[in-house]
């Protein structure tokens, strides 16, 4: 189902006539079926929690970031001859080990490591000019958006790379009428149900979230099952 497949669902089974309107525009509702997309995407581990996000990084930087990451589990590069995997350090380990002197005398080389980093500037609503008169001295990445998370690497690069990002990541945001996603593609009786909670919570009624949250638990964990079973497929021996 699209968004407005799944509006129509919406109005029809909830009875929220105020929160589509009678042509089917949307009078609240969306806000409901994306929070209850972002609930989803966290309650757990599926075969479309996984997501491979692809960037470049040009010569001489030593950051990338990327939307939407909920948590980067795994960090490749690859040159134009070879392919090897990131090792995760501690942000604070990375500095004191590798991000030795400031961020503009760095010599550039092969990266070998890398962490998560601190993306956000106090205050938030700091000119551009008055981030770059610290940029010489820090190794915060100043982000566009708020939906975007970004990495350090140990070194410069002495070469352009790409870098794969291998970690969970939200399903997109539906917004527009055409707009799908994997929930509301595979499971949109799923999909409005957890929007139904969404509504619930913020009315503060408990039994009816916790009712929800019940017959919701029941169909992600079938989903859960899918994925142990694709996992242990074919393994006849534990290792040991």
């Amino acid at each position: 189902m699209n968004l407005v497949q799944l509006r129509t669902l919406f109005r029809s089974l909830s009875g929220r006539y105020d929160l589509v309107n009678a042509d089917f525009t949307d009078n609240g509702a969306d806000f409901f079926i994306n929070e209850g997309r972002k609930y989803l995407d966290r309650l757990d581990e599926h075969q479309k929690t996984w997501a491979t996000c692809y960037r470049n990084i040009l010569t001489d930087a030593w950051s990338t970031s990327f939307p939407y990451c909920r948590a980067v589990k795994e960090v490749w590069v690859a040159s134009a001859t070879e392919r090897w995997q990131l090792e995760k350090k501690r942000l604070q380990d990375l500095i004191a080990g590798y991000l030795t002197g400031l961020p503009t005398s760095r010599d550039s080389g092969t990266p070998l490591y890398y962490s998560p980093c601190i993306t956000r500037f106090i205050p938030e609503d700091s000119t551009p000019a008055h981030i770059a008169s610290f940029a010489p001295w820090t190794d915060v990445i100043v982000l566009d958006g708020y939906d975007y998370n970004a990495i350090l690497l140990n070194v410069p690069t002495d070469e352009d790379l790409v870098v794969t990002i291998n970690g969970f990541f939200y399903s997109p945001e539906l917004a527009e009428d055409e707009d799908e996603n994997y929930w509301s593609a595979a499971h949109p009786m799923l999909l409005y149900m957890s929007a139904m909670r969404q509504i619930e919570v913020a009315n503060r009624n408990t039994q009816g979230v916790n009712d929800w949250t019940a017959a919701i638990h029941a169909e992600v964990q079938q989903l859960g099952f899918d994925l142990v079973e694709e996992i242990i497929a074919e393994i006849d021996q534990m290792e040991g």
